[in-house]
C-alpha cells in the first residue's frame, strides 16, 4: 500500500506506529504517541488516528485506545518490475514487501523491483530475482543502476563516457543504451546493491 494518500504528518505518525512495533512488538499507546510528537493531549492523537483508520492504514477496535496496523512501514516495499533487457513500462504497484531477512536493514532510500528478462544474466542478476536498490548510494562508472528512460525503468551497468552515458547490458545479444549526458541527473533511479535470488530453477 503506498502512502502518498497521507500528509507529511500523517506519515510521520504511521511511521512512528510501524517502527514502534517493530522495535517493540507491540503498539505504542496514546501517551507514547502523544510524548513522541509533543502533543498537548490524548485528542490530538485520536485525531490522527482517525484519519489513519479513515485512509485504511490502521484499525481501531471496540477496546478504548486499542488499534492494529494495517500496514507495515519498516518493510521496503516491491514497488513492481524492472526489465534486465529491453525497458518496459514502470508501475507504480504495490507487489508486497521483503520481510525476515537480518540482512535488509530498512531505510527509507531503499526499494525493490523484480527482474524481468536475461540482459544482466552475466551478472548474476536472472529472471525473477529480486534487485535492491538504494537511491542515496554514489553512483560510480561500471556500477549497476536503476534507470528510468520517459516512462520505462531498466537495470543496466552505468559506463559515463566523454559526450554521452552508456547503459551496458551484461548479455552480448543487448546493444547498449545511450543517453546524453545532462539526462543522468534525471534517469537514474538509484544503485543496484543487492539481490535476492527469486528463480525456482
Amino acid at each position: 500500500m503506498l502512502t502518498n494518500t497521507l500528509t507529511k504528518k500523517q506519515k510521520d505518525v504511521l511511521t512512528f506506529l510501524c517502527k514502534y512495533k517493530s522495535d517493540n512488538g507491540f503498539c505504542p499507546s496514546y501517551k507514547d504517541i502523544a510524548a513522541h510528537f509533543k502533543f498537548n493531549s490524548d485528542g490530538t492523537v485520536r485525531t490522527y488516528l482517525e484519519q489513519l483508520e479513515a485512509k485504511h492504514y490502521i484499525k481501531r477496535s471496540g477496546k478504548a485506545r486499542s488499534f492494529q496496523l494495517l500496514v507495515d512501514l519498516t518493510q521496503i516495499p516491491i514497488l513492481g518490475t524492472i526489465q534486465a533487457g529491453l525497458p518496459i513500462e514502470a508501475l507504480q504497484v504495490d507487489n508486497g514487501h521483503i520481510n525476515e531477512l537480518p540482512v535488509l536493514q530498512y531505510k527509507d532510500s531503499k526499494f525493490a523491483l523484480t527482474v524481468k528478462g536475461d540482459s544482466m544474466i552475466n551478472a548474476g542478476i536472472l529472471d525473477g530475482d529480486i534487485a535492491i536498490i538504494d537511491k542515496n548510494q554514489t553512483i560510480k562508472a561500471k556500477d549497476i543502476i536503476a534507470a528510468q528512460i520517459e516512462d520505462e525503468v531498466t537495470l543496466k551497468r552505468y559506463v559515463p563516457q566523454k559526450t554521452h552515458i552508456e547503459l551496458q547490458a551484461e548479455n552480448e545479444a543487448y546493444p547498449p543504451i545511450i543517453l546524453n549526458n545532462s539526462e543522468k541527473s534525471s534517469i537514474i533511479l538509484g544503485k543496484y546493491i543487492g539481490l535476492i535470488r527469486n528463480n525456482p530453477n
